[in-house]
């Protein structure tokens, strides 16, 4: 259970830091949308990309939490982030993808 606690954990902090990156960038592309037309037009797919990591964060974390406190719902919150995990990448990848 150690190990799982480890891969929960570490996919939270990965959300994390990627959200605060894509968040970064997507209040750089809300500042500057009115200046260009370019960034008027990838507002939607950088806002959908950090939607993506803080639900990766949101998920990878409670996970973590439950398998921490031994909670008996946290096999279920690993099923939940299991399955999520490739719908996430799925979305992440279409959108870089363009």
């Amino acid at each position: 259970m150690r190990y799982l606690l480890i891969v929960d954990l570490t996919l939270a902090a990965l959300g994390a830091a990627f959200t605060i990156a894509v968040g970064f960038v997507a209040l750089v592309f809300v500042v500057y949308r009115d200046t260009s037309a370019k960034m008027a037009a990838g507002l939607p797919s950088v806002l959908t990309l950090t939607a993506c990591f803080v639900a990766l964060t949101v998920l990878a974390g409670a996970a973590g939490w439950l398998l921490r406190a031994k909670k008996p719902s946290h096999w279920a919150a690993q099923a939940v982030l299991a399955v999520s995990l490739p719908v996430l990448w799925q979305i992440v990848y279409a959108n870089l993808r363009g």
